[in-house]
């Protein structure tokens, strides 16, 4: 692998990208979409891999300056790659992406360009407002989640995105503290909350029958609990190197997430099954490239 290659790889944040498919893959299951449904899959999976590398591709673009600061190991400040390179990949990403959308369907491609519409927000305009940024963020991850979700429709389809949404939500804002560290309560305490939320709202599904397996239920309890008890041990150990490493937990364990979303619709073998082998790729590359 060249240097050349590398440095766009950890543009594109490529252990990450994996759990942009885990999305894409849980939902499909939950759809209950069969065989002939695949061809849509192979094109959502393509499509969110490049919304996924375009927007971390133009997080880069638009933080060169701050990141030539804070975090100078970065592909643009430490001069492997240069800003209008960076954007060119960026934006193409985003015109392949969109284009494939296209071609997996009229919802899939109108979701798609939700998901554009908040990429771009949060990277150049909201990312560092208190509150809006998270929510956008959340929202990426709401539009990636119902993109897969939208090749079968069905009754309360649009509601189970808010479980990861609001996952991501409490660690965007966890995110802030990454490079600085320092004991943050308020911080570690909204962001246990969100996973203690989550878990509401999977429930609240599960009542309504929208995930009618309730051994999912049980899973997510015990996702959340999992997690939050990893998210205050920062209350402690709260180094900026403590904050990466739980990020980066945090971050690959959407593709747990996924798996436990998915098992409240079509059983926990199945679900994990299909899902947790998205785990090696990830955990491999995670080794080799910067997850945040």
């Amino acid at each position: 692998m060249t240097e050349k290659v590398k440095t766009v790889l950890e543009l594109i944040r490529l252990p990450g990208m994996f759990t942009a498919h885990a999305d894409i893959l849980a939902a499909f299951l939950i759809t209950g979409a069969g065989f002939d449904q695949l061809g849509t899959l192979a094109l959502l999976l393509v499509s969110t891999s490049c919304l996924f590398s375009a927007g971390m591709a133009l997080n880069d673009y638009f933080d060169m300056a701050v990141d030539a600061e804070e975090r100078p190991q970065r592909p643009i400040p430490s001069g492997r790659i240069s800003r209008t390179s960076a954007g060119t990949i960026g934006f193409v990403l985003l015109g392949v992406g969109i284009c494939t959308a296209f071609f997996a369907g009229i919802r899939p491609f109108l979701i798609c360009l939700a998901l554009t519409c908040c990429i771009m927000l949060y990277n150049g305009l909201f990312k560092n407002l208190p509150v809006v940024g998270p929510l956008t963020m959340a929202s990426c991850r709401y539009f990636n989640f119902l993109m897969g979700l939208s090749v079968l429709p069905f009754e309360g389809w649009a509601f189970i995105p808010l479980i990861t949404a609001l996952y991501i939500f409490g660690v965007t804002i966890l995110s802030r503290k990454e490079t600085e560290g320092g004991h943050a309560v308020k911080t570690v305490a909204v962001c246990s909350l969100c996973a203690g939320c989550a878990s509401l709202v999977y429930y609240c599904l599960y009542l309504a029958r929208v995930l009618p397996v309730f051994a999912g239920v049980l899973l997510m309890i015990i996702f959340s609990t999992c997690i939050s008890a990893r998210i205050l041990t920062l209350l402690e150990k709260n180094s900026p190197a403590d904050f990466q490493h739980t990020m980066k937990i945090l971050l690959l364990s959407i593709i747990l997430l996924d798996a436990v979303i998915a098992s409240g619709a079509i059983g926990i073998v199945s679900a994990f099954l299909m899902l947790l082998p998205l785990y090696i790729p990830g955990f491999l590359t995670a080794r080799l490239f910067r997850v945040t």
